[in-house]
Parts: structure tokens; C-alpha cells; sequence
């Protein structure tokens, strides 16, 4: 019971996502989780593939991902599989074509890390590189109301917030379909409030909202 709350504590105290990003009808699939730190949506997402299905987990933070493979095979023993169908890789989501995955996806995820990327359009051509045909990205973002000034780009606290790196939502649109998603579709958002008296002061009249996408290839 001890070594089981340690894995547990040590799993959940180092996550850092914005809740559960996880599409349906995912078994047999080959999926990726972009910035999967400690593990715990990769674990997940697991058991949902089953036997004839794969998980690449993709992180740059080394600490992150040793909690991860640390873990790997007491999940693996827990969730009853009789292969390993994970696997934990290093590597910068803003280098995804540096990196030499052994597959091609059916579904790649990533769970509030785009927003902490400088060029987004180079990012979303590499996922939408990576998928098979009839595949999608499936995620969740931070979209603003206008498009941000360069000066609160540069400021720290809004972009480690996520919100001076958001993407103007009609922005994200354009992109996405000049990457080759040709028909975005949005599956819930709801609105941020910053509750932060000096960041409202500095953000002014901008909005931000959390969202959730399917980009699909198709």
C-alpha cells in the first residue's frame, strides 16, 4: 500500500495538465501525448488502446520523464497487459521533425502545452505530418478575443500563465486549415478569468477562453 500511494503521489503531484484531454473509440489506435510529463494521461490512455494499440509519451523535462519510466512497469503489471504498449521519448514539441518516431498516429494529444510554443503554424504542420490519413490532433488550448501585443509576449508571468502565448482565435483557424486540418471543430470552451487585479490591468479588454479541438485529417 505504501509503494502504491508513493507511485500515486509522485504521478499526480508532478502533473501539470489542465484536466483530461481524451477523445473517444480509442482502442487498437497508435495515439501520442505531446508534453505527457509524469506519465498519468500516457497510463490512461493504455488501457483505452489495449493490447493492439501503442502510447508514445513526448517530453523535453528529463525529471518528468523518470518519474514516468519509473512507474512504467508497475502500470503495466496493474492494467494486466501482457506487452508493453508504452513507450517515453524525449523531445521538444517545437522539434517534432527531428525525431525519428518507429510509427505513424491515429490520434496525437496534447493538453495546454501549444500555447507555450513560439511558431505554432511549424508545430501543427509537423503533427498533421505525423497522423495517418483519417487521423486527428485532439487538444486543448488558450485562445484570446484579439490577437496579443508584442509586449506582453515578452512578459514572463502572462506567457508561464498561458495566456500571452494564446493564439487569436481566428488566427488559429487560418492556420490550422493552411496546415491541412481543412475542417476544424471545436468541441467545448469556456471562459478564463484571471482574478489578478495587476494582470487585468495589463491585459486590458483581451479575453481568453479554454478550448478543446479536433483537427482532423481527412
Amino acid at each position: 500500500k505504501e509503494k502504491l500511494k508513493n507511485i500515486h503521489d509522485n504521478v499526480l503531484s508532478t502533473y501539470y495538465g489542465c484536466g483530461l484531454v481524451i477523445p473517444d473509440c480509442l482502442e487498437s489506435k497508435n495515439v501520442l501525448d505531446l508534453g505527457c510529463g509524469s506519465g498519468r494521461d500516457v497510463y490512461l490512455l493504455s488501457q483505452f488502446v489495449g493490447e493492439e494499440g501503442n502510447v508514445v509519451g513526448l517530453d523535453m523535462t528529463e525529471n518528468q520523464l523518470k518519474i514516468a519510466n519509473d512507474n512504467l512497469s508497475y502500470h503495466i503489471e496493474k492494467f494486466g497487459l501482457e506487452r508493453n504498449n508504452i513507450e517515453f521519448i524525449k523531445g521538444n514539441i517545437e522539434d517534432l521533425e527531428t525525431i525519428n518516431f518507429s510509427l505513424k498516429f491515429d490520434v496525437v494529444i496534447s493538453n495546454c502545452v501549444i500555447n507555450l510554443c513560439q511558431d505554432k503554424e511549424s508545430v501543427l504542420k509537423n503533427i498533421f505530418n505525423l497522423l495517418e490519413t483519417g487521423g486527428e490532433f485532439y487538444f486543448r488550448a488558450v485562445y484570446s478575443s484579439q490577437r496579443i501585443p508584442s509586449e506582453l509576449k515578452e512578459d514572463s508571468v502572462l506567457w508561464g500563465e498561458c495566456l500571452s502565448g494564446a493564439l487569436y482565435w481566428n488566427d488559429f483557424l487560418n492556420i490550422a486549415k493552411k496546415c491541412g486540418f481543412t475542417d476544424p471543430r471545436l468541441v467545448k470552451s469556456s471562459k478564463i478569468y484571471v482574478k489578478n487585479r495587476e494582470l487585468e490591468d495589463k491585459l486590458g479588454d483581451i479575453e481568453f477562453y479554454s478550448a478543446t479541438y479536433r483537427l482532423l485529417f481527412v
